[in-house]
């Protein structure tokens, strides 16, 4: 596989000499076609760095209306061990379900799923080997090892200097759709934890004549460049990437709400509490913008308080079906 080689600069101006006019690609457009993504954002943490520009005092803040999730293996199986008696899913946008609701068999009594080596049974209990099958494919959109990602040193010395703020860094494989068919990808799990991380938002690749990045980012900041006490109303949660169907409840027909005293300030004048988590930012700042690409280049884009670096590499079927069989081995052995 040929990468390009990259020196880390301090220089802005030399990272934004890679997002000049590029080259269409010489084949056509064919949605199966895979890619790796490595893509890291960061946050510039000067001291000035909220000054450099008059922020829109509200921006539009909101979720794709359709997105899918990375698929995280370690979360999802944490999920699991928090509810060890529901049955869990997994759908094509990345969404976990444990399902708390259906009386399941013990997994003793779950046989193991038979997998037939090639080509799919004829009807005789043997392998019909005239069959041909799909190409061995690793898991898409799933996080890959840490000792993959190509950026991992030079993100760790940006973060020394203090200048910088490491808020997403993952390396994946993907299918590359077009325009249409691309899902934004959610990078935040605000929607699980109901609260606001300091970065939020989705990300967009798709393949036409040729690679695009599109960035819906918001960083959540304490505005210390606001006038005082001004603070923005709060953006929305993502959608979650987990969901619990819970048994119903036996009482649910029949249930008691019990009334507690509202509560009084010093001058027995009742007091609003609110419900909920508080917003514990006071504004954040949207980079909406989209980016032509070409693959085998990092690319950088810049923003006065985010940064983006992203290179996209394809992959052929061959080295696709390397990296599953390495996989399930890795699998194997655990």
């Amino acid at each position: 596989m040929r990468t390009t080689r990259f020196t880390w600069v301090h220089s802005v101006a030399l990272f934004a000499m890679l997002s000049g006019a590029l080259p269409a690609f010489s084949q056509s457009t064919d949605s199966q076609r895979w890619f790796r993504v490595e893509l890291m954002i960061f946050s510039h943490e000067s001291a000035n760095a909220g000054s450099a520009e008059r922020w829109d005092p509200a921006p539009p803040l909101a979720y794709p209306k359709t997105g899918r999730f990375l698929i995280d293996e370690a979360q999802i199986e944490k999920n699991q061990r928090a509810y060890p008696d529901g049955e869990s899913s997994l759908d094509a946008r990345g969404v976990q379900t444990i399902n708390l609701a259906l009386e399941t068999a013990a997994a003793s009594d779950i046989p193991r799923q038979q997998t037939v080596d090639s080509g799919t049974d004829n009807g005789a209990g043997q392998a019909d080997t005239s069959v041909q099958q799909a190409p061995l494919t690793p898991a898409a959109f799933t996080p890959r090892p840490l000792s993959e990602l190509e950026f991992r040193g030079k993100a760790a010395y940006m973060q020394r200097t203090g200048r910088f703020k490491t808020l997403f860094h993952q390396t994946w494989l993907q299918p590359m759709r077009s325009e249409e068919q691309a899902l934004p990808i959610i990078i935040d799990r605000s929607g699980d934890q109901q609260s606001w991380p300091r970065l939020q938002g989705s990300v967009k690749f798709y393949l036409s004549r040729y690679l695009h990045i599109q960035t819906n980012l918001w960083l959540n900041t304490t505005g210390d460049y606001l006038p005082a006490q001004w603070t923005m109303p709060a953006p929305p949660m993502g959608p979650p990437s987990l969901i619990i169907i819970e048994p119903p409840s036996a009482t649910s027909d029949n249930y008691y709400v019990s009334e507690t005293a509202p509560s009084v300030d010093e001058a027995g004048m009742p007091m609003t509490v609110a419900s909920g988590p508080v917003y514990p930012w006071r504004h954040a700042i949207l980079m909406d913008q989209k980016r032509r690409m070409r693959s085998n280049e990092v690319h950088y884009i810049d923003h006065p308080m985010l940064g983006i670096v992203v290179k996209i590499l394809p992959v052929s079927a061959e080295e696709l079906e390397d990296i599953a069989l390495a996989d399930a081995e890795k699998e194997e052995a655990r």
